[in-house]
């Protein structure tokens, strides 16, 4: 445990961990490496993000009684992919 709450690799006890956290932490590599990840991380974060919101607004939008061609045009998605949506709040309720 108090290799995990270690800031530094060279206050850490292990070895093995402590050289991986210097590689990534403190090369250009791994710092190029941790950036990397971390972005596609956030992109996909947000990627969710947006569907959740899209469905959220299908489903009102249904709810409303706006034809599922429309929905699918105002949140620019697939008419199929709107239409499993519907048909999944559906069911949940």
């Amino acid at each position: 445990m108090h290799d995990l709450n270690c800031k530094n690799a060279k206050d850490m006890h292990s070895k093995v961990l402590a050289d991986r956290v210097y590689e990534l932490k403190e090369t250009q590599k791994g710092v190029e490496l941790m950036c990397h990840e971390m972005k596609q991380i956030y992109e996909e974060g947000m990627e969710k993000g947006e569907l959740k919101k899209a469905r959220e607004t299908a489903l009102s939008l249904a709810e409303m009684g706006l034809p599922v061609e429309k929905i699918a045009e105002a949140i620019k998605l697939s008419v199929q992919e709107v239409q499993e949506w519907i048909d999944e709040g559906a069911i949940e309720q």
